[in-house]
């Protein structure tokens, strides 16, 4: 194989080894966002709960007012 060819072959895998690099880094942060979301949604879905359960005690604890 001449040098130059080589050479080219070495440029290719340096690009190449750079753009791995950079997509698992993409990778990575969107695990990391991922991962936020789902505590966000966790939670969401906590607070719903806890609402609905103060909501369902106030309408069984509530009297009308001519009571």
């Amino acid at each position: 194989m001449s040098e130059k060819k080589i050479v080219e072959l070495e440029e290719k895998i340096a690009f190449i080894q750079n753009m791995l690099d950079e997509l698992n880094m993409v990778v990575f942060r969107q695990g990391e966002t991922i991962e936020k979301l789902n505590n966000q949604i966790k939670e969401t879905n906590e607070k719903l709960i806890n609402q609905s359960e103060s909501n369902q005690a106030k309408i069984i604890d509530d009297k009308p007012h001519h009571y």
